[in-house]
């Protein structure tokens, strides 16, 4: 159950980070995901930019000795267009598999959140007022903007809204807090990831990032 919650929150946030590469016409990378050394999981992210247009894609699933116990799958996907060199997101799909469910969350955007979908449907009314999000984008394209210069990120994944702030700190890593942070369909405001951590080195992708959820801390090392 644990890490099931933590994964569902985990991959809403944590994507793979672009630095001086960022233009690459195609670009793919692979991950390992492990906490208290051991292994749980594989991921890897795709990139694409053809003229001012982008296409990018995460696919997680389970690995490591946990795999009969826990197993899960994810999807992300995101595209949209490039202007003032800011990657806004026209298009965004989420799909998360576990034994017992599947979870669908699909987003459309202009300027403004024009649409957001769920399966299964959301019971719950809205606590925000989702028609007024204005240039807010998914979680990839926040950290993909953020990257590219940014200093934050107006963030919604389906679940929640937030803020991305980036701070910078020694030895090449970059720290983002999460700030305004917004339960959509629940009246709580309670997040317990503290914080991220990526490394960079040699202007590459980062070879290293470190999500602090609880009192866990979870490595996302290139592979």
């Amino acid at each position: 159950m644990f890490m099931r919650l933590y994964l569902n929150k985990f991959l809403a946030i944590v994507v793979i980070l672009i630095t001086n590469t960022l233009y690459a016409n195609s670009f793919v990378v692979e991950y390992k995901v492990s906490t208290a050394g051991i292994k749980i999981g594989n991921f890897s992210w795709s990139l694409n930019i053809d003229n001012n247009f982008y296409k990018t894609e995460i696919d997680l699933k389970n690995s490591g000795i946990f795999s009969p116990l826990y197993k899960f799958e994810g999807k992300y996907l995101s595209y949209g267009v490039i202007e003032d060199k800011i990657f806004k997101t026209k298009e965004y799909k989420q799909f998360w598999t576990t034994k017992k469910k599947t979870k669908i969350v699909k987003m459309s955007f202009d300027d403004y959140l024009i649409d957001l979908t769920q399966e299964p449907v959301e019971k719950e009314l809205a606590r925000v007022n989702l028609e007024g999000l204005y240039l807010y984008f998914d979680p990839i394209t926040s950290f993909i903007n953020i990257l590219n210069g940014e200093n934050e990120a107006k963030t919604i994944d389906g679940r929640r809204i937030y803020r991305l702030e980036k701070n910078e700190g020694e030895g090449g890593s970059i720290s983002l807090k999460i700030e305004d942070y917004v339960n959509i369909w629940a009246d709580h405001k309670r997040n317990d990831l503290k914080k991220i951590e990526f490394y960079i080195r040699d202007g590459l992708l980062p070879y290293k990032i470190l999500i602090y959820f609880k009192e866990r801390v979870f490595r996302l090392e290139r592979i």
